[in-house]
């Protein structure tokens, strides 16, 4: 009789302790749209694809090149001279920089350097090879691919921590795509 008390007691503990972490989740990406600093990056060439439960995008960014460029560059350089390696890269963040309207104009690993006012930390992860900035695929409406396969830019809300949200694709002219 005790043991089932103390069963339930256990069960409820744990359920509140998983509302209380997916709360603290949501709370925190709400405050990250709400106050998060507006990051622009241009795509490049986008992937229209059907899955069964609607249509996406598959979504590449113009800086992966450069970062990519960047990030064989700095190996070479420290395979030729040791003394080129003295600065770790940082294997989770890269420095993007602003122009006045938000879009990103210049990208490089972050090597722990202050930064300047007109730039920003974001979060990318190595997959299978390929370099991850954002978010790798933008979900819609079945029905929508025609209008969202416009898409030229992506707009993102990034926190100081460098943790990025993608909130809208933006058409040629810098105009939010709506659903």
């Amino acid at each position: 009789m005790q043991t089932k008390s103390v069963m339930k007691w256990l069960m409820a503990g744990i359920v509140l302790l998983v509302l209380i972490i997916v709360n603290l989740s949501i709370y925190q990406k709400e405050r990250l749209l709400k106050h998060g600093t507006v990051v622009i990056l241009e795509l490049a060439p986008v992937d229209p694809r059907s899955l069964m439960q609607g249509d996406y995008m598959a979504l590449n960014y113009a800086l992966n090149r450069q970062l990519l460029d960047d990030g064989v560059q700095q190996s070479l350089d420290c395979q030729n001279d040791a003394t080129l390696c003295t600065e770790p890269v940082n294997r989770e963040k890269i420095v993007v920089e602003l122009d006045a309207q938000h879009r990103a104009v210049n990208a490089s690993f972050y090597r722990g350097q202050p930064l300047k006012a007109q730039e920003v930390l974001m979060k990318y992860h190595l997959s299978n090879g390929w370099l991850n900035i954002g978010t790798p695929s933008y979900f819609f409406q079945e029905g929508d691919a025609e209008r969202f396969a416009d898409a030229r830019y992506g707009e993102f809300r990034v926190g100081q921590d460098g943790t990025a949200i993608l909130t809208y694709l933006l058409d040629a002219q810098g105009k939010r795509i709506l659903p």
